[in-house]
């Protein structure tokens, strides 16, 4: 049985259901996920006077703001609009009038975010209270949603009632998993951990709908938290996250966040057919192809420092000479992902960013 909830405002961490809990459905012993269906009165993400921080949590908010060149008159500023008018496309953020910020977003992935966080939805807390209780009794527990076959569907009310295309009126969310593991992999440092899945796919629409549609098609992002800092309410440090995008006419993009050891974030683009990034401005660019289908932007926040990588036609990985059987691969040192920082086509200083 399925219950709906009203969100009065998205102001997620102060935010107020409009009056009813979700009914247990039956979850296992061992997995405590059940159906979710909300109503929400915009899947708009701001600031406000309630929550004046909202937009702080979301997934972009430091490297948006983090590429920004430190000098003025820098020669990197084009570079630094494009990038990020190609993450806008992604999650639909609104710049502010200086276009250094932005002051709302509207995806899957930040609203799932503000959701969790808010402590609001009876599921959600269950879950993340069983693996509490896990981390408590030192054992392993999982709370998945796919694996219980539960829903989670979220619906913008302003959307519906102004017969917008359907996948801005409806997000669902096949997949929700909180995973506590006490024993990381052999020989790793990786024990007592949290890791969080969230997986959106965007509806099927017939083909005359589907140039209407937003352009994500879908989200996969990962977390891993400290089980020692893991948080039943609000927003649990986290140690490395990862986002995986697609869009319908703008490729992918893919954004990797390091908390702890390297204290970077990193977006890879992935474009076939469209240019993202000018590059022929830069000397020693030869790739001879001004759309290259690899783009590495790395944001170093302990340097203040900003790296751009670019290969076209490189393979990730590669035949290994060695192997002796020649069934082995090795990452291809061409390919952007694997450069050296001696490869970078661009480099510059940006603004510090407090927190990072």
């Amino acid at each position: 049985m399925r219950h709906s909830c009203i969100f009065a405002a998205v102001s997620m961490t102060t935010l107020v259901l409009s009056g009813c809990g979700l009914e247990d459905t039956g979850p296992s012993a061992f997995n405590p996920a059940t159906n979710v269906d909300l109503t929400f009165s915009s899947f708009n993400l701001e600031n406000t006077e309630v929550a004046p921080d909202n937009l702080g949590n979301t997934r972009f908010w430091d490297f948006y703001r983090g590429i920004q060149p430190a000098a003025d008159d820098s020669d990197d500023l084009q570079t630094t609009g494009e990038i990020r008018s190609h993450i806008e496309v992604f999650i639909r953020a609104t710049p502010t009038d200086a276009g250094t910020s932005y002051d709302s977003v509207r995806n899957p992935l930040d609203l799932m975010n503000q959701v969790l966080a808010s402590g609001e939805v009876t599921n959600f807390q269950e879950g993340k209270r069983y693996i509490s209780q896990r981390i408590a009794d030192g054992v392993a527990g999982t709370y998945n949603s796919r694996g219980n076959g539960a829903q989670i569907r979220f619906t913008d009310q302003s959307a519906v009632i102004a017969n917008l295309p359907l996948n801005d009126q409806l997000w669902i969310y096949p997949t929700l998993d909180w995973r506590y593991l006490p024993d990381g992999p052999e020989g790793s440092d990786l024990d007592n951990k949290v890791y969080r899945t969230i997986q959106y796919v965007s509806r099927s629409v017939e083909e005359e709908e589907q140039a209407a549609q937003p352009e994500l098609v879908s989200v996969l992002a990962g977390s891993r938290f400290d089980a020692n800092s893991f948080m039943t309410l609000g927003y649990s440090p986290t140690e490395f996250a990862t986002a995986d995008y697609l869009s319908r006419n703008h490729g992918s993009i893919e954004l990797r966040q390091d908390f702890i050891d390297e204290n970077t974030d990193t977006l890879f683009i992935k474009n076939d057919e469209s240019e993202v990034i000018t590059l022929d401005r830069y000397p020693g660019y030869g790739l001879g192809d001004n759309s290259p289908d690899c783009l590495r932007v790395e944001l170093d926040y302990n340097m203040d420092l900003v790296r751009i990588f670019a290969s076209n036609g490189e393979p990730a990985r590669i035949d290994d000479p060695d192997s002796t059987d020649g069934q082995d691969t090795i990452p291809n040192p061409a390919n952007c992902t694997y450069q050296e920082d001696a490869d970078a086509i661009t480099s510059w200083t940006t603004v510090p960013v407090a927190g990072r």
